[in-house]
């Protein structure tokens, strides 16, 4: 079951224990975070049979990207809230890969996010997250702008 917000579709299905939460363009899921989730760095989010769950960013997966909401961090076997969607800021990156402008797609490779001097695409199975609202030239941080749309790592990632 599906909740609309805003112009797309969140799961959220409250039968199931899930817990999700928005405020204006952003959009947060309860996770528990089966090894920690530090503040500030990207985590898979998926669905798993009644909850949602954090963990660290692996490939030959299919799952929202988020970032502890504000600057928190969830201890391990602990829950908290992950944004999915809208704008973070000081997101950790991958260095050497991140450049590019406003608007460029930031993707998922295969543990971690890094940005690309190519527009943004909006396809999931090309790991396309998000996309920056600041320039970057080979930074360890990045601002951006999460969809909140299921996706599998960047197969070259």
């Amino acid at each position: 079951m599906s909740m609309l917000l805003g112009s797309d579709f969140i799961d959220a299905d409250n039968s199931f224990n899930t817990s999700l939460k928005r405020n204006g363009a952003d959009v947060f899921v309860k996770c528990y975070a089966t090894s920690g989730a530090v503040a500030n760095t990207p985590m898979a989010v998926t669905y798993a049979g009644s909850s949602y769950n954090a963990t660290v960013l692996v490939a030959s997966i299919y799952a929202y990207v988020g970032v502890p909401e504000g600057s928190t961090s969830i201890a391990s076997g602990g829950t908290g809230w992950v944004q999915i969607r809208g704008p973070v800021e000081g997101v950790q990156a991958g260095t050497t890969d991140s450049i590019g402008s406003i608007g460029h797609i930031v993707q998922w490779h295969t543990d971690c996010l890094c940005a690309s001097s190519s527009t943004y695409l909006g396809d999931p199975t090309l790991g396309d997250v998000g996309m920056l609202t600041a320039e970057v030239s080979s930074v360890a941080t990045l601002d951006l702008y999460l969809t909140g749309l299921w996706a599998t790592p960047l197969a070259a990632g």
